[in-house]
């Protein structure tokens, strides 16, 4: 296939999707917040290419919940990047993990301040998820990890959506939205990606994905629209009554660019 064309195919409800070569075969995969709604999608993705993908290893607190367990060629590895780098090491170390590129998509969500809204503590966010990412990083170099690849998620509090309005269309190439006494997590991971893609020596690339609002079918997802919208919509047609917008106007004018987490699977996929 010439590298100026790409070839696209079609997946059930998802169109355009990209078609991958068929000679790369054998590639290791770390992917960390595996039972999230992207880690979850990301691992049903993988999985479907054995022969690509030959081993995946999922990094999370707990399992990733799958009807009929794992994928073959996937295995859980149960960690938590809040513990010292050393002891993360030691773990990879002694399950012989190895990986050509890393999807990390591991997030904690501290509880807001009282009565405030659900990102109210932004200082606390940005200090527990910076910590998580640096100690896997930190992690990575004690045990020898070097992917060819660092993917990171972040999202659209990129663009200062969650301050309001924001300039459109969004480019990736917009300059950061800082915001005196409220930090943004997403900036000082960036940050760390670039550090450790910049100490290999070009031995390992990074990409940073900054999709909207994503929606999937995982449990426990809090933040997805789909589930409240289901259950809302559900609840309309039983009473008999005609679905109508939830929200106020506001809201119905509002830019909102929504991703499907499967979607973002099959496209976040280096090559």
């Amino acid at each position: 296939m010439s590298d100026t064309i790409q070839q696209v195919q079609t997946k059930d409800i998802y169109h355009g999707l990209p078609v991958y070569p068929d000679d790369i075969k054998g590639l290791t995969a770390i992917i960390t917040g595996a039972n999230g709604i992207s880690g979850h999608y990301m691992l049903r993705v993988l999985s479907q290419s054995p022969q690509r993908w030959s081993k995946i290893y999922c990094l999370s607190r707990r399992p990733p919940y799958i009807p009929g367990g794992l994928p073959a060629n996937a295995e859980h590895i149960a960690l938590d990047f809040l513990k010292d780098p050393s002891e993360i090491a030691q773990v990879l170390q002694d399950k012989g993990v190895k990986a050509d590129y890393v999807f990390y998509f591991t997030y904690l969500q501290p509880a807001p301040k009282e009565g405030k809204g659900l990102w109210s503590d932004a200082k606390e966010m940005t200090r527990v998820n910076s910590l998580l990412l640096d100690n896997f990083i930190g992690a990575l170099k004690t045990a020898n990890i070097a992917p060819k690849r660092f993917m990171l998620q972040t999202g659209a509090k990129n663009y200062g959506g969650h301050h309001g309005p924001t300039k459109l269309p969004q480019e990736e190439t917009d300059p950061r939205v800082e915001i005196p006494d409220e930090p943004n997590f997403y900036y000082p991971q960036e940050d760390s990606v670039f550090k450790f893609s910049a100490e290999s020596n070009g031995a390992t690339g990074w990409n940073v994905l900054m999709p909207g609002p994503i929606i999937g079918a995982v449990p426990d997802a809090a933040m997805n629209a789909a589930f409240p919208l289901a259950v809302y919509a559900a609840v309309t047609k039983e009473l008999g009554e005609v679905l109508k917008w939830p929200g106020d106007v506001k809201a119905w004018q509002m830019n909102c660019s929504m991703s499907a987490a499967m979607m973002n699977g099959e496209c976040f996929r280096p090559t």
